[in-house]
């Protein structure tokens, strides 16, 4: 395993038994036998680190899903698999990584998703764009919400983020593509 994916590791694994500003370089690269200085050879600090885990994260079923559900349903089970890490991170100073991380992948999937089929009720690109913004930043406002609920399990969170993601799908998103085609037509 390359060191890269051995700090990974470590900080997710650290993460389920204490919080983010507990950990230090130093613990860290105990946990996975190698020097400080080989942390800082490729992370500036554990934020950068955070960041690295995002960026690099196999979202592959997020991305290969066919419907707005489809993505909600596999971003929801990433995020049950990952729950300590991402709850860690987003309740510290880490917060604005974890939400523009799960922003930013719903909305660059939606677009896609949404670019590539005509179901947006003939909505042009910027129409698009801004429609995803919106749910996007909708859908990932509760996953915040739900981040700071310290007595929420992963299988609970996934009940709950099952149940708003269809809701939302059924009230939320028709509104958001009638305003985004109402801004089109101004």
């Amino acid at each position: 395993m390359i060191i890269e994916a051995k700090l990974k590791y470590a900080l997710k694994e650290m993460l389920r038994t204490m919080p983010l500003e507990k950990i230090n370089v130093t613990a860290l690269c105990e946990k996975c036998g190698c020097h400080r200085q080989t942390f800082y050879y490729h992370y500036q600090d554990i934020y950068d680190l955070v960041a690295a885990i995002c960026l690099n994260e196999d979202l592959s079923a997020v991305e290969n899903a066919e419907d707005v559900q489809g993505v909600l349903t596999a971003f929801i089970q990433y995020i049950k698999e990952n729950f300590s890490f991402l709850r860690a991170a987003y309740n510290s100073a880490a917060k604005d990584l974890i939400d523009d991380f799960i922003f930013g992948k719903i909305n660059a999937v939606l677009v896609a998703l949404w670019i590539k089929e005509s179901k947006t009720n003939g909505l042009k690109k910027e129409g698009v764009r801004n429609a995803a913004r919106r749910f996007s930043h909708f859908i990932a406002d509760e996953f915040g919400n739900c981040f700071k609920d310290q007595k929420l399990t992963p299988e609970r969170f996934g009940t709950k983020m099952v149940r708003f993601s269809q809701r939302s799908i059924d009230c939320v998103l028709p509104a958001i593509f009638e305003l985004s085609k109402a801004e089109e037509t101004k």
